[in-house]
This record gives structure tokens, sequence and C-alpha cells, in this order.
């Protein structure tokens, strides 16, 4: 860059153009769908095995099979939907989970409190007398089930804030997790932080690259 290039560039400029990174991915409001593809692709693989000769009248073919399984696929694709994540900065996320841990006191004390309950009835069925072992199992088991109330809701709510299109209300990201079930909504947890963690690649097709001049002055 020479040095007209340098005093021409705006770094303001460019810092205030930055956008942060997004990912994409795709969920399938149908995956019921599954299981009747399952059923008919096993009756498939069966129908397969019994001679042309050997089945009974008006029995359904592999290519009748094929073409109902061919057209739940489509109604699967169908009820597709692609969703575009970014991701949140320290200060954003941070305020994500104190709030969380403040609206979700009561309950994170109450799974803690049945987690202990549980604790010394495992340890009475175990014969565990000693008062050490039991105390470290019963705060182990209640950190562990306080810390699962706050990890899934600001999972929740962090899904909520970082997905750019369409836009998701707490409240729907909920009903995706009882819906589409964790599967599903571990892609758009992966998005975040593929969002989060992974720098661009960008390649340019060499069509499009500036030609380089070797030593001897030809072109590459």
């Amino acid at each position: 860059m020479s040095t007209t290039e340098n005093d021409a560039f705006n770094l303001d400029n460019w810092l205030d153009g930055i956008q942060r990174t997004e990912r994409s991915v795709t969920l399938y409001g149908r995956p019921d769908l599954l299981a009747d593809i399952d059923q008919l692709e096993a009756q498939q693989r069966q129908t397969a095995t019994v001679p042309e000769e050997d089945r009974a009248a008006g029995e359904s073919t592999g290519g009748i099979l094929q073409e109902k399984i061919d057209n739940l696929y489509i109604a699967l694709d169908q009820s597709k939907l692609v969703f575009r994540v970014s991701f949140l900065d320290d200060e954003e996320q941070n305020a994500i989970e104190s709030q969380v841990k403040t609206d979700l006191k009561a309950e994170a004390d109450k799974a803690a409190a049945d987690a202990r309950k549980e604790a010394k009835e495992k340890c009475k069925r175990l014969e565990i007398t000693t008062v050490n072992d039991i105390n470290s199992i019963a705060r182990n088991m209640a950190n562990a089930a306080a810390d699962k109330v706050i990890e899934r809701e600001v999972s929740i709510r962090t899904i909520a804030a970082a997905v750019v299109s369409p836009k998701l209300s707490v409240e729907q990201v909920r009903k995706l997790y009882t819906k589409v079930g964790d599967a599903q909504i571990s892609l758009l947890s992966m998005a975040y932080t593929r969002a989060s963690n992974e720098a661009p690649q960008v390649t340019v097709p060499k069509s499009l690259k500036p030609s380089q001049t070797d030593e001897t002055g030809t072109s590459s």
C-alpha cells in the first residue's frame, strides 16, 4: 500500500463498518416424519427380499414405497427454517447470567434442597454413614442440581438474544426446546459457538486475485 493510500485510509470508518460474525443453521419442524420414513424403508428392505412371484396381489412394490419415502422427504424439507445466529460479547453474556441467577433463585434453591434430600436417601441405601462423606455427596448433588437450572435458562436466553433472524423471544426458544428437542437446539448452540470462536476463512476465487509479477517480470 502506498503512502497516499495509507493517508486516505480511515480506520474509524472501517471500525464503524464492522459487523458481528453470523452463522446459519437449518431446523426442521416435522422431524416426526422420520419415523414414517424409517417404517417405509424397513418395509422396502423386507419387500426386496421376497421374490416377485411370491408377493401377494396388490402388495406395494419397491417403486411405490420409494415414491412414498421421497414425498415424505419433500414434506420434511418444506418444514425447514434457516436461522441466522450471531454471538454476544462478555458484557451481554454476564448480564444474562446475572439476571437468570436473580430470576431463578427460588427454583435453583428448591432444586438444591431436593438434591440434598435425595443425596441423604442415596447414602442411606448405600450404607454411607460418615458425616463428612454424606455432606460432601449432598453438597455436590445440590450444586449440580442448582447449576443445571441456571445453565439451561442461561442457554435459552442466550439463544434468544443471539438469533438474528428470525427473531425469537425467550418463550419461543423455550417452546423450541419442548418441540424439537436438544438435538436440534444444539445446532443453534453450535452456530453460536462458531460465530463466537471461529475466525472467518475467506477463499478468493483465483480469477479474482490480482496477478503477481515475479522477478523476471512474468505475470503469474
